[in-house]
């Protein structure tokens, strides 16, 4: 179980955050029908010039493994 954070602009991608609220890296696979109700459903926070911060959704992923440096490899939407 994850956190989605943020909504990465220019390209798609969601920030993802474990539940300690450490960094989880960036998900890019996600289903349409998903990625549309998640777009209905954010609270904006505040935003920089990569990402827009949201009001934390949960989230589960499926990921490869976790790199060296903490975050999941290749994470892919579940529910």
């Amino acid at each position: 179980m994850v956190l989605i954070t943020g909504l990465r602009k220019g390209e798609y991608g969601v920030l993802l955050s474990f539940l300690d609220g450490k960094p989880a890296g960036v998900m890019e696979f996600m289903p349409p029908s998903e990625r549309k109700n998640l777009y209905r459903q954010q609270k904006v926070i505040s935003e920089d010039d990569n990402f827009i911060f949201i009001e934390p959704v949960k989230c589960r992923v499926k990921y490869r493994n976790i790199t060296k440096a903490g975050f999941l490899r290749i994470p892919s939407f579940v529910e």
